[in-house]
């Protein structure tokens, strides 16, 4: 069901000598998966406070009703809306049902925003249910959340719970004057994405991207264990493709040189980047050993797993040697933009060191020995350096924290009409089925 690729920079360290080694992993769904078909349930929480007023809600309401119209009829679809009180709007219907339509067509604006008990609600309506393969919570909001709790520990933990009942979290924050550090929080600990929609009238396509990957999914949040050598230790770790996000390890379960954390949904072509750096302890074995194995788990089930090796050496010309420097690049561009995306938060003194990071990746984009996609990683990484300013605006905050996310995807083609990723050349989209112009998606 699953590629699993394994990359190291180095595969040969000094013998005796404790030593740093980078790693990459590379999870890509092989072709058995695209024939499978999973039922799903989207629960849509709904920001009806005063400032939704108009255009927002207006956009909030079609895009959510394009997201419905776009599952198949058995799915199912549940509504909470959230102001100063939080309503169920619907329970779990079927996603043909016509009263689904009109329920979010009857949504009105008032009062405050009960962020984290709209989320609680819709969280609710999914455990209820239960039935559905793939669950979905899906939150519209433009704004700090006014009614308690609303203490950013609070949402971390509600997030947290959520991922963990097998449920993927995406925030949609509309327009400047939410929190975007928050609900960036918020989707990464609940598995899915952080989107900023700055002009409403883009939410429909963004939700669309979201519901085609739901949609495509392979693997619902799958957990990845890594097994070290004795005396290895795990000493940072993030995931840079599809989206850059800082694992924290001192969160996640340890023992017996085993650490286990979760990943991303697995999705239909779309491959997702794992970078670590590993601490080894001193070797004496000249021949290849096991430095780790990393598994890809669904449930209680392996499903794809991998080994990288190293050896030792007391010739420089071999232990000083790094014929793959791409697993390094990857992570310290990670390293560089996370650092980065502190400074956006007001922390000069990450944005120092993010530079310094990035100065010496400078040498590495000239590099032979370095891959297009770690190439381009450095590259984005560098512009979002750039981007950063004294005294942004909140509009500038937004999308320069947005744009930190996506330093590691990799480019990729469109489908006009259902947003999905196609591959270059294409006459049909794999998702939607129908016939993609270029010189019409060019435009």
């Amino acid at each position: 069901m699953l590629n699993l690729q394994i990359a190291q920079n180095r595969r040969v360290v000094q013998c005796n000598k404790k030593s740093g080694i980078f790693v990459s992993l590379e999870i890509t769904p092989d072709e058995s998966a695209q024939s499978i078909q999973k039922s799903h349930h989207v629960a849509l929480a709904i920001d009806c406070s005063g400032s939704m007023y108009g255009e927002p809600l207006d956009d909030a309401k079609n895009a959510a009703i394009q997201a419905v119209r776009s599952l198949s009829p058995h799915d199912l679809v549940s509504i909470v809306s959230f102001e100063s009180e939080v309503k169920v709007e619907l329970s779990a219907t079927p996603a043909n049902d016509p009263n689904v339509v009109n329920v979010i067509n009857s949504l009105e604006v008032e009062g405050a925003t009960a962020l984290y008990g709209g989320i609680d609600r819709a969280f609710g309506l999914l455990q209820q249910s239960g039935n559905a393969e793939i669950n979905k919570l899906m939150v519209f909001t433009d704004g700090e959340p006014t009614v308690p709790p609303y203490e950013d520990n609070d949402f971390e933990q509600q997030a947290k719970s959520i991922r963990s009942a097998g449920i993927t979290l995406d925030v949609f924050g509309i327009g400047i004057d939410y929190n975007e550090i928050l609900t960036k929080k918020i989707a990464e600990c609940g598995g899915g994405k952080w989107e900023h929609v700055e002009n409403s009238h883009d939410l429909q396509s963004t939700v669309m991207v979201q519901m085609t990957e739901m949609q495509n999914t392979v693997i619902s949040n799958p957990q990845l264990e890594i097994n070290l050598m004795d005396g290895a230790e795990l000493a940072e770790a993030s995931i840079t493709n599809p989206v850059l996000e800082e694992i924290n390890l001192k969160e996640h379960q340890r023992g017996n040189n085993k650490i286990t954390f979760g990943i991303k949904d697995i999705i239909k072509d779309q491959s997702q980047t794992i970078v670590m750096r590993i601490s080894a302890p001193p070797i004496q074995s000249t021949q290849p050993i096991p430095l780790l194995t990393a598994v890809i788990v669904e449930g209680s089930n392996e499903v794809a797993h991998a080994t990288a090796e190293i050896s030792c050496s007391d010739d420089p010309a071999l232990f000083n040697l790094e014929p793959n420097p791409d697993p390094r690049v990857l992570f310290q561009s990670g390293k560089a933009t996370i650092l980065n995306q502190k400074g956006v938060e007001g922390d000069q003194q990450a944005t120092v060191m993010a530079k310094t990071l990035l100065n010496q990746l400078e040498q590495d984009t000239t590099s032979d020995e370095l891959g297009d996609d770690a190439r381009a990683t450095v590259i984005k990484a560098q512009e979002i350096g750039g981007n950063l300013k004294p005294e942004m605006t909140e509009a500038e905050k937004k999308t320069v924290l947005h744009e930190s996310t996506k330093i590691g995807q990799k480019s990729s083609a469109k489908c006009p009409h259902c947003a999905a990723n196609i591959k270059p050349g294409v006459k049909f989209c794999g998702s939607c089925g129908k016939p993609i112009n270029y010189q019409e998606e060019s435009k």
